[in-house]
């Protein structure tokens, strides 16, 4: 049976939305990396495969999808696990300092 873990506190999930800066980082690096990837298809992989069009567009098509898929996937889920934990802190309810 899963054991349930207790809600993060409201200082955590402002110290969680505080860094939504290395989110958005790590998706310009993934961005990066994705054109790195694809500068280097261009200029190693498609000059081998210029016999044919077909040969030159497959050699640089598929691993650029992937690629691009799965950094889009991140973004998004980032941007889920953000939305959610704003929404938590907006449902917990406001403790009266002391």
């Amino acid at each position: 049976m899963a054991r349930e873990t207790a809600p993060p506190s409201r200082a955590e999930i402002e110290e969680r939305l505080q860094r939504i800066g290395t989110y958005s980082r790590a998706v310009r690096v993934g961005l990066l990396i994705i054109l790195s990837a694809f500068l280097l298809a261009v200029g190693v992989v498609l000059p081998a495969n210029l016999d044919s069009p077909s040969q030159a567009v497959e050699s640089i098509l598929m691993p650029l999808t992937f690629v691009g898929l799965g950094t889009i996937l991140y973004g998004i889920g980032m941007h889920l696990h953000l939305m959610h934990l704003n929404l938590v802190r907006q449902l917990q309810p406001e403790r009266p300092d002391d």
